[in-house]
């Protein structure tokens, strides 16, 4: 799969998938139930065929100037707090250690607010569950 994968998608590709076939991600993984690999598979060559297409849109024949994990068309990675471009809802983020991921809970977790390990671990019970539970605890909209 990822071999035929970076054969067919003209970029350099650095992708763990844990296993290489559905049985064995399955037993590693089981969130495979939800996304076997022919699905990610997919995924990915859309993703990076359109990501392909845009980038050497932007440049032509150059060679990007800035080369970055950021990028102004990317719909909320690098933009916690900013509105997410689909539903205007707050961007949020899971930090740990030097890391960060941001991601839309409306319109990627089905309205779940995901815990991030050291707020939610200092919250405790009183972490949001949802997306709405935090929008109801901010100043003003009592």
């Amino acid at each position: 799969g990822i071999l035929a994968l970076r054969d067919e998608v003209d970029v350099a590709l650095a992708v763990s998938l844990h296993a290489p076939e559905d049985e064995l991600r399955t037993r590693l993984v089981p969130l495979n139930r939800k996304y076997p690999i022919a699905v990610l598979f997919d995924a990915c060559r859309d993703v990076l065929s359109e990501w392909t297409a845009l980038l050497r849109e932007e440049t032509g024949e150059k060679w990007p100037k800035k080369v970055t994990a950021f990028h102004k068309e990317m719909a909320v990675h690098g933009k916690y707090g900013q509105s997410c471009p689909d539903c205007g809802t707050t961007v949020q983020r899971i930090r740990y250690a030097s890391n960060e991921t941001n991601y839309c809970p409306r319109c990627q977790t089905g309205g779940k607010l995901l815990a991030d390990r050291a707020l939610s671990r200092l919250l405790k019970k009183d972490w949001p569950k949802s997306v709405d539970e935090l929008e109801k605890l901010k100043p003003g909209d009592a």
